[in-house]
């Protein structure tokens, strides 16, 4: 027998579970690779790939869209087998997105294909890689990451209370979720609530929303990880031990909205839980806030600054929230756009596991984003999720740029007026 038929006949039997629920996805590439380096001007759409653009991952069709759907269809076929060659290549990819938003096959109505599948590449890596994991093929650096999530409720490491630290720099009180009902809780994350560098982005929520006098709660050191690192990195069974242990955390408190600063944490809450929060209303801070200001009427300043606006994948192209932070921005600064933003925008690089696997090849992501934001003169770069705010900071500090990163939370408190 062949090793080809071999494979086949025994090589992943059982051991596909989670790409076998999306085979029609998997198969619906048509190996056009336009997804790798497409020009559409029209659509603010360049180059698409991040991983592509960087010197650090080899430009070979396995670590683009085009090559892993083609693997995808080998396993799905049986003429490849799981391995941990396979999850090097796998997990070398942030899972953005954009490859699938340019993608002729993709929820395009205007192209008539003869197989009439969509192609979903975000969803069928997440469910390659839980495969991988599920087969013992996990990343060595995601294993920790994923087992401190669960036991210790973050994935730095850190002890948990150490959550609390930040508002230790606040003149005011925050009612404490576990003990005190509110109106609004608020979801910190891990990113903005461990890494004191970004602190300021819960530092500067917190403050927006006592000043508008909105009665709202943190759970502090009882707040468990949303769980994205692990939905994203292939350990379901880690994710799910988050979200029934946050399911549960909310229904015991009566919670009935939250906001988060997180773009992660706001896709994990409202998409990947499905149904487990059900009856209860997830936003983002932008999105909260944007209410706010047409609720209260509220007066913003226009600040005297030129900024730019970095889409983060999970609530850009994962969720279609574009307009709602360039509303606010626009009332209170001059907005340049980059070249790539909104549907096109480029990738910071930190996520899908990439900034803790491939450490280097994130950074370089982040690197030409910065650079992206350079090019448009401005000396403020602006985005809406601490993780993305982590990674383009590493990067403006490896390229001793002058740039500023800021969340937008931060020129809202600046600009308003109460």
């Amino acid at each position: 027998m062949s090793d080809s038929k071999e494979i086949q006949k025994n090589g992943n039997k059982g051991q596909l579970k989670n790409l076998e629920e999306l085979r029609s996805a998997a198969f619906a590439c048509v190996q056009c690779g336009q997804c790798r380096t497409p020009q559409a001007p029209f659509a603010g759409i360049y180059y698409v790939c991040p991983v592509y653009q960087t010197e650090v991952t080899p430009k070979f069709e396995p670590y683009f869209a085009r090559g892993k759907n083609l693997i995808l269809k080998g396993l799905l076929w049986g003429d490849l087998e799981l391995s941990p060659e396979l999850s090097e290549i796998i997990f070398q990819c942030s899972l953005c997105g954009a490859c699938e938003e340019f993608c002729h096959n993709s929820f395009n109505e205007k192209i008539n294909f003869a197989n009439h599948n969509w192609a979903e590449n975000v969803r069928t890596y997440e469910a390659l890689r839980a495969d991988l994991v599920e087969a013992g093929f996990a990343l060595e650096s995601h294993i920790p990451m994923n087992k401190a999530m669960v036991e210790l409720l973050n994935p730095y490491g850190r002890d948990n209370k150490e959550k609390t630290e930040w508002t230790e720099k606040l003149d005011f009180k925050i009612k404490n979720a576990s003990k005190e009902s509110a109106e609004v809780l608020y979801f910190v994350g891990c990113t903005a609530a461990l890494t004191p560098q970004i602190h300021n982005v819960a530092i500067a929520t917190a403050k927006i929303l006592h000043k508008l006098g909105v009665d709202f709660s943190i759970f502090g050191e009882n707040e468990v990880c949303c769980g994205s690192v692990a939905m994203r990195t292939g350990d379901r069974k880690a994710f799910e031990k988050v979200a029934e242990k946050n399911a549960k955390l909310f229904k015991e408190r009566g919670i009935k909205k939250i906001i988060t600063s997180c773009a992660g944490c706001y896709r994990t809450l409202k998409k990947d839980y499905g149904d487990k929060l059900e009856g209860i209303e997830i936003l983002h801070t932008v999105e909260f806030l944007d209410e706010l200001i047409a609720q209260k009427n509220l007066k913003l300043k226009k600040l005297d600054i030129n900024i730019t606006y970095h889409d983060p994948c999970h609530i850009g192209r994962h969720m279609g929230l574009y307009e709602v932070p360039r509303h606010i921005l626009n009332k209170i600064s001059n907005l340049v756009e980059m070249k790539t933003n909104r549907e096109g925008a480029m990738c910071c690089g930190a996520g899908g596991g990439v900034k803790k696997g491939f450490p280097e090849l994130a950074l370089d992501m982040a690197k030409n984003r910065v650079e992206d934001a350079k090019e448009t003169g401005v000396k403020i770069l602006v985005s809406t999720c601490p993780f993305c705010f982590r990674n383009l900071y590493d990067a403006i500090d490896a390229l001793n740029s002058d740039i500023k990163m800021v969340d937008l939370v931060e020129l809202f408190l600046d600009a308003l007026e109460v």
